[in-house]
């Protein structure tokens, strides 16, 4: 006896099958293109006979997927002027750390240690 026998096909036992009648199948999460993507929002906000509107929307194409959400509400008056002023706040704040960095340069203006936050 051989320890590695031989086996021979002929061509009938092969099973032809008919490719055109077979499908493909999808996995249906599978990623589109990642280039061909978008995100959108914008958000309003705005005080008319002392009532706070706020309006937002956004809208995204990801994955294959469009997505879109809207918002509309009503809030108390007071919040749009407590927005307003604490937006105000910030930007000025902001403003004076990038002038500090400046002072140095400036003749004439020196600061002590004790004055610094």
């Amino acid at each position: 006896m051989e320890k590695n026998p031989v086996i021979r096909r002929r061509d009938n036992d092969i099973d032809h099958t008919d490719r055109k009648t077979e499908k493909e199948i999808l996995d249906p999460f599978q990623r589109i293109n990642p280039f061909v993507s978008f995100r959108y929002s914008s958000r309003e906000i705005s005080s008319v006979g002392g009532k706070t509107y706020v309006r937002a929307k956004e809208k995204s194409f990801v994955d294959g997927k469009f997505k879109s959400e809207e918002f509309e509400g009503v809030a108390p008056g007071n919040l749009y002027g407590n927005m307003a002023t604490e937006m105000q706040k910030m930007f000025f704040g902001q403003i004076a750390s990038v002038m500090d960095m400046f002072s140095a340069f400036l003749p004439g203006v020196k600061k002590d240690k004790k004055d610094r936050f």
